[in-house]
């Protein structure tokens, strides 16, 4: 971001670091500017302030109207004011009209929506011809739940249960986010019609942790030990007719 004070100042529990190597990934994949974007699972606008400034206009949506207030104030009184439309809708039922978007996103999101299906289906429809849907979302062979450990009514972190993603009958009972494999992804997007154009792996950002680690980490994603990334970011493309 360029300008504007008070802004960069992301909320992602991955700290910036985190929010940089998400969009860097998906802009890597298919660069990241148009006409009009929607972001899905905006929260409090971290993901979509960076991304707004390579679309004419930008339209952003969660169901937490908590996190939408706090995006309003954050972007109340600068440039990205008038450009951004903030709104609370849930991703299963998309109040816009077909064939509206150049690009929609959701950055670690998708795990936690109920109707992936219908959800996925409903950014199909949104999207326009030749657009593209880029995503984040935890990779099941990364061995550590991101989201913590369900213990009874208690979340510990997932140092206390490694390997956890890797049993699904656990991870099922001991989360409350889900994984993905890439397969997995790849063919609840081709179910609504997407074309899968990349996948990639996003390695843990390590943002408190010394540069030579984060380089390592970084290093990684070059590797065939990218599979077992922290999250996958994949794109998708709705078909030209």
């Amino acid at each position: 971001m360029v300008g504007e004070p008070g802004l960069n100042n992301p909320s992602s529990a991955f700290g910036a670091r985190g929010v940089t190597k998400r969009i860097g990934a998906v802009s890597r994949q298919l660069p990241v500017y148009g006409d009009r974007l929607l972001d899905v699972g905006c929260g409090d606008g971290t993901y979509t302030v960076e991304l707004s400034q390579g679309y004419v206009r930008v339209d952003a949506i969660d169901v937490d109207p908590g996190l939408l207030d706090a995006f309003a104030d954050r972007i109340a009184g600068t440039g990205f004011e008038d450009r951004i439309g903030i709104h609370k809708m849930s991703a299963e039922a998309l109040a816009f009209d077909s064939n509206t978007f150049d690009r929609v996103t959701a950055f670690e999101v998708v795990e936690h929506i109920e109707d992936l299906e219908g959800s996925f289906a409903e950014v199909n429809r949104v999207l326009k011809p030749g657009g593209a849907f880029s995503l984040t979302t935890p990779n099941r062979w990364f061995p550590f739940e991101t989201h913590g450990v369900l213990w009874g009514d208690r979340r510990r972190s997932a140092l206390t249960a490694p390997f956890l993603p890797w049993v699904r009958p656990l991870h099922e009972r001991m989360s409350d986010a889900r994984v993905f494999t890439t397969q997995e992804m790849g063919r609840l997007l081709r179910a609504v019609g997407l074309s899968v154009r990349a996948i990639d792996y996003v390695m843990p950002p390590l943002d408190r942790r010394p540069r030579g680690l984060q380089s390592l980490a970084d290093g990684l994603e070059g590797t065939p030990l990218r599979v077992f990334g922290m999250a996958m970011a994949v794109t998708a493309v709705k078909p030209r007719r």
